[in-house]
């Protein structure tokens, strides 16, 4: 369900439960007022489903550090210094290498990059969550 749906379903809901307070008597028990239904709303803030691709990420990527050394092609490089290919057959290794772990590098920057702007995302929403149900209680009572 998109986000428009979601909301426009909510609206719906919160203008249907305004609706009935307003038919029912004010002996009825609550005064005419019923509650916003926000207090138990569950908006899907969920860190547990991110975390857990950014540590899968965190640990392919560890995994694949060590499988990327590359040493039958250096032990080929040594064992064969006299060929003038060795020296940039080690060259042509050393660089690869270097290029794999800047490459291991962006992967980890990236996984903490998730881990932070969902954290700032949950956060956020809590924030605007928060302030649905103040001005939901402000508006009851006005």
């Amino acid at each position: 369900m998109s986000f428009d749906e979601e909301w426009n379903r909510l609206v719906a809901e919160a203008s249907r439960k305004r609706d009935e307070a307003r038919m029912r008597p004010a002996s009825a028990g609550d005064g005419g007022r019923s509650g916003t239904g926000l207090e138990e709303a569950d908006f899907g803030l969920q860190a547990g489903p991110v975390r857990s691709k950014a540590s899968g990420i965190r640990t392919v990527n560890t995994e694949s550090r060590s499988k990327s050394k590359l040493s039958d092609a250096r032990a080929a490089g040594r064992s064969h210094s006299g060929w003038l290919v060795g020296a940039a057959s080690n060259d042509c290794v050393d660089a690869w290498q270097r290029r794999l772990r800047g490459l291991g590098d962006l992967v980890e920057d990236a996984a903490d990059a998730l881990t932070r702007a969902m954290d700032q995302q949950i956060g956020e929403d809590r924030s605007i969550a928060a302030e649905l149900r103040a001005s939901a209680r402000w508006l009851e009572g006005a």
